[in-house]
């Protein structure tokens, strides 16, 4: 089982961090700006894995009724942007530009439960164990093929928001601001298409034929060659149920 928590907080921290107010180097709008810098950053924090937990201690960080899980997995991504603009003045107007954008996203606090209960089963403590790792599998899968579709939308974006000529210096920062917005826009559509996807495989991976799976492998007390449902599929996802 997933509970997949969403720190929806982190998906709205942008920081724009401003220039001094002095121009820089003889610079126009007629005259294109320097290319803005875009940099993509992942993390992830090493995953914890925690068998001491009870079945009853599960259910209640599950929180969903009637779910009553042997093995829990919990994680989180955030996403954090950071927008930097330049502006230059050849004594007539400001040119103001993107001088670039940090993107940071994260998987936060992996955690992988398994129930107390199985210390002294191994064929079910395996099945669970691997259900989990995949919805950690899952969550590394949907990071690495969101990064470069991340990227691409990030310096789309930048090339959208352009160069813009403030009359006054007192302009400079409220275009710097509506740049930023715009680049944040682009960031919130794909974070919340990377969000749609990563829940779109959890809920699958939580089938009734998956549960139905779980409960039943251990029948005659070994694990064989069973794998999750989703491996059928997915099999990009599977290459190593062992560790974390």
């Amino acid at each position: 089982m997933s509970n997949r928590s969403i720190v929806s907080a982190a998906l709205g921290l942008f920081i724009l961090t401003f220039p001094l107010a002095a121009p820089a180097s003889a610079q126009t709008c007629q005259t294109r700006p320097p290319d803005a810098t875009v940099s993509l950053k992942i993390a992830q924090n090493a995953p914890l894995t925690r068998e001491e937990r009870t079945y009853s201690e599960l259910t209640r960080l599950f929180k969903k009724p009637g779910a009553h899980p042997a093995g829990l997995y919990v994680g989180a991504f955030t996403v954090a942007q950071q927008s930097r603009y330049r502006w230059t003045s050849d004594g007539r107007e400001l040119c103001v530009s993107i001088e670039a954008v940090d993107v940071t996203i994260t998987l936060t606090d992996p955690k992988i439960y398994v129930g107390s209960e199985l210390e002294d089963d191994d064929c079910i403590r395996e099945s669970v164990w691997q259900h989990e790792v995949l919805h950690y599998r899952i969550d590394q899968d949907v990071l690495d093929r969101f990064t470069p579709i991340i990227q691409r939308k990030i310096e789309f974006a930048v090339k959208q928001a352009g160069s813009q000529v403030a009359k006054r210096e007192s302009d400079v920062e409220r275009i710097g601001e509506r740049m930023a917005r715009t680049i944040r826009q682009h960031l919130d559509r794909v974070s919340g298409d990377m969000l749609s996807e990563r829940d779109r495989l959890h809920d699958r991976h939580d089938s009734r034929e998956e549960y139905s799976r779980t409960g039943d492998v251990c029948a005659h007390g070994k694990l064989g060659n069973s794998k999750p449902v989703l491996c059928a599929s997915e099999p990009r996802l599977c290459t190593n149920l062992e560790q974390p």
